[in-house]
C-alpha cells in the first residue's frame, strides 16, 4: 500500500438474521467503500454474516457449513487488505485429531473472528495447534445469563485450553499483519471477551485483552453483537478501563482498542432485541477517541491509527425515553425481517382511547407510515363519549384510518347463551361477573381484532404494559393476543413519559391528547382520562401508577429484589430512596400504613406469580430494559414460596405505627 498512514475502518453493518446473502452484499459494499477510503484494516461485527440470535439454528450443521462457503467471496475482497469479521467455525468429524465433540455430542461448532489478510487467512505470530487453523480465533468466553445461550450451541477458546489441559492464555495469539506502518501484531477478541470481569480461573479474571497484550499485541479489535441497554456505552467505557487497569497491574502497557458493534434488531421468538451500534475507539489510556454518532443506523467510521493518541471525544447521550422510543421503533422496523417479508407489514389496533393503545398507535405510524396503520374503536355500553373522542381524535392526527365497530349486539347475544347456561351450571356469583367482563374483552380481541387482520391482510397488536403483563390484568384470548406487543417492556410510568416525548420532541404538538396523563403524583383530574379497561360502570384500574411501576423495575431487575428485601426497606424508612419514588407518592397510595402496605405488597407478588400462565402465551415483547418478560426473564408455573424469614419481617412491619415514625427514627431497625 501506498498510504501515508495505517487507517482502521469499523463497519457498524445493518446485519438481518438468517439472511446470510444480504448480509454479504453488505459486508462487500462496506468493503468498497472502505478500500476508498484507504482503509487497511476492515473491522465487521460478531457473527456478521448470519445474525447472533438464531436460537436452535445453530443445531443445523447444513446451515453452518453453508455459512463457512461464504467465506471464500470475502477472502477474494480481502485482497489489498485485512478483514475482520463474525462467522462460524465446525471443526470437521475427518479432522485428523479424531473426532472433537461440542459439549452436546455434535461436532465441535465455534462462534469465531475471522482474520483474512490480502487474500489468505492471516497466520498468528506464533503457532497453535488444538484444531485452530489460521485465520480462525473463537470466542473465549460464552455469556449465559438474560437472553444468552452461547453455551448450548458453541465450544469456547477457554473450553479447547481445559480439554488439551493448556493456560488459555497460550492460544489467545494476535495475528501478523503487513500495513504501512510496518508489521504489527493484531488482537482479535469476540464480544464476550471484553466483559471479563466476573469470568474467573485461579482467583483471577479471564481478560482476553490482556493476554493478548502478553503475547505482543500492538492494538486490539472487538467484534461485537451487543444488544442496546440503556447506558450500556457507559458500561462498556468502564469495562475499558478495568481492562487497562488489570493489565497495567501485570506490568504490561495497554493498547489502541477498536470495538466493531452492528445494528439493526433480531429476536429469540419472545423478545425483539435491539443493537444500537455504538462502533468505539479507545487510546492507550484507555480513553475514548471516537464514536459513532449514528445510533441504530448502519455507519462506517474510518480512524487514522497514528492519531488515535492525540485526540479525545466525550459521548453524546440522550434521555433515557428517548433512547428507549428509538429502541422500540426498530424492533417495529424488524418485523418484516422477522417474517421475510418485502414489503411493509400492515396493522389493525385496538384504540380504546386510554393512554397504552394510544401510544401503540403512535409508535407503528412513526415506524411504518400513516397507511400501514388501521386503528379500531369497538364501545360497549360502558364507553364513555372521553374515551371514543379520544381515539377518534388521535386517530385523525396521526392520518390513519379509524373504524367504529360497536361490540354491543355481539356482547348481549353470549350473554343469552351463558345465561341458559347458568340455569343448570352452578358458579360462584363473582366468577360470573368477571366472565361478563372478559367476554367483551374475547369479542374485541378474537372476535373482531383477529378476524380484521385475517380478512384484511393485517396483524393486530398486543397494546399492555409491563405492569399488566406483569400483573396479569388483561383478559387471555382477548387483550392477550397479537403479533407483537411493542409497549411490555414499558411501565405505565414510562408510558406516560413517552407520551410526553412524542408531543414535545417528534409530533411538537398535541397528537396524543394531554387528558391521558396523571400529574407528578399521577392523580387525575375530572375531566382526565384515568386508565380503566371500561368493562363495567366506574372500573378504574387497580395498580397503583408510579409505586407499582418502581416496585416493578425493581422485582424485576438483573438482581431481582424479593418481598423481603422490600420489608426491610419499609422497617429501615428506606423504601421511597430505594425505588426512587418521591415520600409524596407512598403517601399518595396509602402506604405509609403497614397494614395498606403488606396488603398491596403480598398481592402485587402474588398476581405476578398467578399470571405466569398468561405470559407464557404473550406474544414477543420488544426489549427495552435490562429484566424483560418474555426469554430473558425465563419462568416456570409455579407453586407460592416464602422465605422463612418471610413471617419475621412481615410481623415486623405489622408491629410499626407507620412508614413515619421509623423515618423519624433515623431509619434504625
Amino acid at each position: 500500500m501506498t498510504v501515508a498512514a495505517m487507517k482502521i475502518a469499523l463497519a457498524q453493518m445493518h446485519v438481518v438474521p438468517m439472511n446470510p446473502e444480504k448480509n454479504l452484499e453488505t459486508m462487500l459494499n462496506m468493503i468498497e467503500s472502505a478500500r476508498q477510503q484507504n482503509a487497511e484494516i476492515v473491522v465487521f461485527p460478531e457473527l456478521c454474516l448470519s445474525g447472533y440470535l438464531l436460537s436452535d439454528q445453530w443445531l443445523n450443521r447444513q446451515f453452518c457449513r453453508d455459512l463457512m462457503h461464504l467465506n471464500a467471496p470475502l477472502l477474494e475482497a480481502s485482497k489489498g487488505l485485512t478483514l475482520v469479521f463474525g462467522n462460524i467455525y465446525e471443526v470437521p468429524a475427518t479432522d485428523s485429531g479424531g473426532f472433537h465433540p461440542n459439549k452436546d455430542g455434535r461436532t465441535r461448532l465455534y462462534n469465531a473472528a475471522y482474520v483474512m489478510h490480502d487474500g489468505a487467512y492471516a497466520q498468528r505470530s506464533e503457532s497453535v495447534d488444538f484444531l485452530l487453523p489460521d485465520g480462525v480465533h473463537p470466542k473465549t468466553l460464552l455469556p449465559n445469563y438474560r437472553f444468552f445461550d452461547d453455551q448450548r450451541y458453541f465450544f469456547s477458546l477457554a473450553d479447547v485450553a481445559q480439554d488439551f489441559s493448556v493456560p488459555v492464555s497460550s492460544l489467545a495469539q494476535p495475528f501478523l499483519i503487513d500495513t504501512s506502518d510496518g508489521p504489527i501484531k493484531l488482537g482479535v477478541q469476540v464480544c464476550e471477551d471484553l466483559w471479563c470481569k466476573d469470568y474467573r480461573i485461579q482467583g483471577e479474571s479471564i481478560n482476553v485483552s490482556k493476554y493478548l497484550i502478553q503475547n505482543g499485541a500492538d492494538l486490539l479489535v472487538n467484534i461485537s453483537a451487543s444488544p442496546w441497554t440503556f447506558h450500556k456505552n457507559d458500561a462498556r467505557d468502564r469495562r475499558i478501563k478495568f481492562l487497562k487497569a488489570e493489565i497495567e497491574q501485570a506490568d504490561l502497557s495497554f493498547v489502541p482498542f477498536y470495538y466493531a458493534n452492528n445494528v439493526g434488531a433480531q429476536n429469540n421468538g419472545k423478545n425483539i432485541v435491539t443493537f444500537d451500534g455504538d462502533s468505539s475507539a479507545y487510546n492507550r489510556k484507555g480513553e475514548l477517541v471516537r464514536e459513532s454518532i449514528k445510533p441504530f443506523q448502519q455507519d462506517l467510521l474510518v480512524l487514522d491509527h497514528q492519531k488515535i493518541d492525540k485526540v479525545t471525544a466525550q459521548r453524546g447521550s440522550s434521555a433515557r425515553i428517548a433512547q428507549k422510543y428509538h429502541a422500540i421503533v426498530t424492533g417495529l422496523r424488524h418485523i418484516p425481517e422477522l417474517l421475510g417479508w418485502q414489503e411493509p407489514p400492515k396493522f389493525v389496533i385496538g384504540l380504546s382511547g386510554g393512554v397504552d393503545s394510544a401510544l401503540v398507535a403512535a409508535l407503528l405510524k412513526q415506524a411504518f407510515g400513516a397507511d400501514s396503520v388501521w386503528t379500531v374503536n369497538m364501545p360497549s355500553q360502558y364507553n364513555s363519549e372521553k374515551t371514543k373522542n379520544a381515539a377518534a381524535f388521535i386517530s385523525e392526527k396521526l392520518g390513519v384510518k379509524h373504524l367504529v365497530v360497536p361490540i354491543e349486539s355481539l356482547v348481549q347475544e353470549q350473554m343469552e347463551v351463558f345465561g341458559k347456561l347458568d340455569e343448570s351450571c352452578p358458579s360462584p356469583q363473582w366468577m360470573r361477573k368477571l366472565s361478563d367482563e372478559n367476554i367483551q374483552a374475547k369479542i374485541r380481541g378474537t372476535s373482531i381484532l383477529s378476524n380484521i387482520a385475517g380478512r384484511y391482510g393485517r396483524m393486530f397488536t398486543n397494546n399492555g404494559n409491563k405492569v399488566e403483563i406483569a400483573l396479569g390484568y388483561a383478559t387471555l384470548y382477548g387483550d392477550v393476543g397479537g403479533v407483537i406487543a411493542p409497549i411490555g417492556d414499558l411501565t405505565k410510568a414510562e408510558v406516560f413519559a413517552m407520551v410526553r416525548f412524542l408531543n414535545s420532541e417528534i409530533f411538537k404538538e398535541e397528537v396524543l391528547p394531554e387528558t391521558m396523563l396523571p400529574d407528578e403524583l399521577f392523580r387525575f383530574g375530572s375531566d382526565d382520562i384515568a386508565p380503566s379497561a371500561e368493562l363495567r360502570d366506574a372500573q378504574v384500574d387497580p395498580m397503583k401508577f408510579g409505586y407499582h411501576c418502581a416496585l416493578l423495575e425493581a422485582a424485576t431487575s438483573f438482581k431481582k429484589v424479593t418481598a423481603e428485601e422490600v420489608m426491610s426497606w419499609y422497617l429501615e424508612g428506606t423504601l421511597a430512596k430505594h425505588l426512587n419514588v418521591a415520600e409524596a407518592l407512598l403517601q399518595r397510595w396509602g402506604l405509609k400504613d403497614p397494614e395498606t402496605f403488606i396488603t398491596d405488597l403480598e398481592w402485587f407478588y402474588e398476581a405476578i406469580r398467578k399470571s405466569v400462565f398468561k405470559r407464557i402465551q404473550a406474544p414477543p415483547i420488544i426489549l427495552t430494559s435490562p429484566s424483560a418478560y418474555g426469554f430473558d426473564i425465563r419462568e416456570s408455573q409455579l407453586p407460592q414460596w416464602q422465605s422463612p424469614n418471610y413471617l419475621a419481617l412481615k410481623q415486623k412491619v405489622l408491629a410499626m405505627d407507620s412508614y413515619q415514625e421509623r423515618l423519624a427514627l433515623g431509619g434504625r431497625l
